[in-house]
């Protein structure tokens, strides 16, 4: 049963359309995977998904699935070739485009799905950081970071303000996807449905409100930033965006780069707000959503602090000498990773201390491992990195029962030669393993163990 107070306020919005918009509650919400470009391309996805349904029309990455589906348990989904995201969930990245070498931030970044897709988009290259406030969420975004094999991300568990401060005219983009009274989330989340009467009616606008007043703030002249939701409520979208225009004569709505591609599957927003997107769950395959993009005047001074200080600490040299060894066992490629590495107590990390100086980071740049008694540990990040170029490898079938054996943490016999090995399926790196005369010790990640 929807909220009473909900369905009075939808009446009042959308007049004739009401009752076909209430009665799309009884039909089933979409589901749909988003294609990981990093680790696969179009025509190799489609081959080795039996399941895709058509592409979601305004992300072509992504495909919707039928409901029965399970892809959470399929092997390609533990080897990083795609994420699990609700349709409408791919829009807002969509319209802000992020490219190539830029400086983006998510302010609101848990679990990882927009996160993931725009490291994605940017090719592992110019610097993603990834904030949410809520540090128990952090765990699934880094994991969802790892999974996804990018090595330009960083994340922190900030307040907006503390951020500002740090990240002054910073980034090149800027996405919100604020917090919000999830009434988008309805037809496939009864805990937000049944939570909905309970809430002050400016629990969600003021949070708002300070949110995308520090991310315009940290946005450089000329830069644009996306405010999304996943609510229908004109409180928390078209007058979000009409107060913080108000107060903020610098910025200005314009509409998506690609809006062409998709005009025809979306709809637009209220009060004289036509560059922004909504999605409708009776007009469209998917659930409620709003985006806007808001780009910022180019006159204006960028504040950008980029100050360094070597925040690299010392560490036995036995240890630099085991990361040196380790490389050169499974044949990595140099390309400039060692000069690179960074080392913080017992880990070595590769980032760039150009923009990562003075802050409290949950996860910065890539963990290429640890140490322990002077020997080395690869990580399951290192693992996961796009395009690894290692020599040293074993390939498992996904038909074979040992793939499934190796995701749940069991030594298998294997030939190879001895040592460290990445292992693949299907040719797609999923992990690290030690063989000793046709036995690999299992060392994938303990939590991202099959059940």
């Amino acid at each position: 049963m929807l909220p009473e107070g909900f369905k009075y306020k939808m009446k009042s919005l959308l007049g004739e359309s009401y009752d076909e918009f209430i009665k799309s509650f009884e039909n089933q919400h979409h589901k749909a995977i988003r294609r990981n470009p990093l680790k696969i391309d179009k025509d190799s996805f489609e081959r080795s998904i039996d399941y895709l349904g058509e592409q979601v029309p305004w992300c072509d990455d992504s495909y919707y699935i039928a409901d029965d589906r399970r892809p959470g348990k399929d092997l390609f989904y533990h080897c990083g070739l795609f994420y699990i995201q609700e349709p409408s969930a791919s829009l807002p990245v969509e319209l802000l485009n992020p490219r190539p070498g830029e400086f983006v931030l998510d302010l609101c970044a848990a679990p990882g799905g927009k996160t993931t897709q725009i490291g994605a988009k940017m090719g592992n290259t110019g610097l993603v950081v990834a904030n949410d406030v809520n540090y128990k969420r952090l765990l699934s975004l880094k994991r969802n970071i790892q999974l996804f094999g990018l090595s330009n991300t960083a994340v922190t568990n900030e307040q907006p303000l503390s951020l500002k401060r740090r990240f002054s005219g910073f980034f090149d983009k800027v996405l919100v996807d604020a917090p919000c009274s999830g009434e988008g989330m309805f037809r496939r989340d009864d805990r937000i449905k049944n939570k909905y009467d309970a809430y002050d009616a400016h629990k969600f606008t003021d949070l708002q409100k300070a949110i995308l007043s520090a991310a315009g703030e940290m946005l450089k002249p000329g830069g644009s930033m996306v405010y999304s939701t996943c609510t229908f409520s004109l409180e928390e979208n078209e007058e979000i965006i009409d107060w913080f225009l108000s107060r903020n004569h610098e910025f200005k709505t314009i509409p998506a780069d690609n809006l062409d591609r998709f005009i025809n599957h979306v709809s637009f927003g209220f009060n004289g707000f036509d560059d922004a997107v909504r999605i409708w769950p009776h007009r469209h395959k998917g659930e409620g959503h709003f985006a806007v993009r808001l780009e910022k005047d180019s006159s204006g001074c960028a504040d950008v602090q980029k100050d360094v200080e070597n925040s690299s600490q010392p560490v036995p040299k036995a240890a630099e000498e085991a990361v040196f060894d380790f490389f050169k066992e499974i044949g990595l490629a140099n390309e400039g990773w060692l000069e690179n590495l960074h080392y913080e107590r017992d880990k070595a990390l590769l980032f760039d201390a150009t923009f990562l100086k003075d802050y409290n980071y949950i996860y910065k740049g890539l963990e290429v491992g640890y140490f322990k008694n002077n020997r080395f540990f690869p990580s399951q990040a290192l693992a996961m990195v796009a395009n690894l170029a290692v020599n040293k490898k074993i390939d498992i079938s996904s038909q074979d029962i040992n793939a499934s054996k190796y995701l749940k943490g069991e030594s298998i016999y294997l030939e190879g030669s001895n040592g460290w090995t990445l292992v693949t399926i299907d040719g797609y790196p999923v992990g690290w393993g030690k063989l000793l005369d046709g036995l690999l010790k299992n060392h994938y990640l303990k939590e991202w163990r099959l059940m």
